[in-house]
């Protein structure tokens, strides 16, 4: 059994993250994990599991020796993780960073779909972010809005831990503008064969809870202590996060969010104007269209 992927993407959420694994699933030769996250290297339990056990849980059954993509979004927050990946497998790391005032909003946004934050507006989830507890590693559900946008300490880990040549970082616009060129590069760097995926197809595209109430009820029986989780943990995981997925689904309808507050805004653009100005020197490139 191979000791990882080819191809592991650690993040940032809301960030393109997801269509980016989508396009290189698409790969004929490539199998891709059921489940939507991998985490397998931020969580020590599992790590101790063993890589065989996390093809188990993850992957389809029909996996063999192809050629693997992984993604965990919050592996790029979890030193430890990153160097895991790095130090167990052959994998190209790879990050895609996107402007950091409307990934949190859209991170609010998602945290609402599936139950985990609680604030009704944008405003207020700010605001109770300071006095949330960060997991180690770091979990979506955490809901740090601004702290998951402060990139440039997590992007120094990745430059001080990933091999240059199994490194890659791009911004979501790179994907947006030339999704098929970074599918090529990433393919040639994991050793495929070229092929060129659907990159018109949506992805992760925004949704709403036809219920917030209901998304809160479903995410609490989920929890530990909870009867159905007991019984859950006798069903296979695959199985489970097929089920977990319909669910959600169910629950989920199209989504039309108002604009973000121009006030706002402008707070959060001058929160990020820093770390932003950090980022762009360890990445060598302007960033100034992120402070509009």
């Amino acid at each position: 059994m191979r000791p990882g992927p080819e191809l592991m993407i650690v993040g940032a959420p809301k960030s393109g993250s997801t269509a980016l694994f989508q396009y290189l699933a698409d790969h004929p030769d490539v199998r891709a994990h059921v489940h939507r996250e991998m985490p397998f290297f931020g969580r020590d339990e599992e790590f101790a599991g063993g890589w065989a056990w996390a093809v188990e849980k993850y992957f389809p059954p029909s996996v063999g020796n192809a050629p693997l993509v992984a993604k965990h979004t919050m592996a790029m927050y979890d030193p430890a993780a990153v160097r895991r990946i790095v130090d167990a497998t052959p994998a190209v790391v790879v990050a895609v960073l996107r402007n950091p005032v409307p990934r949190a909003y859209s991170h609010f946004q998602y945290a609402r779909l599936r139950g985990w934050e609680e604030a009704a507006t944008f405003e207020e989830g700010l605001a109770k972010e300071k006095d949330r507890t960060v997991s180690s590693p770091p979990q979506a559900r955490d809901m740090q809005y601004v702290g998951s946008g402060i990139y440039a300490p997590h992007v120094r880990t990745l430059f001080d831990t990933v091999p240059p040549e199994r490194l890659r970082i791009y911004l979501s616009d790179d994907l947006r503008r030339g999704a098929q060129e970074i599918c090529a590069e990433l393919f040639d760097l994991a050793g495929l064969a070229p092929y060129e995926p659907d990159v018109t197809r949506g992805h992760n595209e925004g949704r709403a809870p036809r219920s917030a109430r209901f998304a809160r009820a479903f995410l609490a029986v989920q929890q530990p202590g909870s009867p159905l989780r007991a019984l859950a943990a006798k069903v296979p995981s695959r199985t489970l996060y097929r089920a977990r997925y319909l669910v959600n689904r169910l629950n989920e309808g199209p989504a039309s969010f108002p604009p973000m507050a121009p006030e706002t805004a402008a707070r959060l653009h001058e929160r990020f104007a820093e770390p932003n100005a950090a980022l762009a020197v360890l990445l060598g490139r302007s960033l100034n269209a992120w402070g509009k």
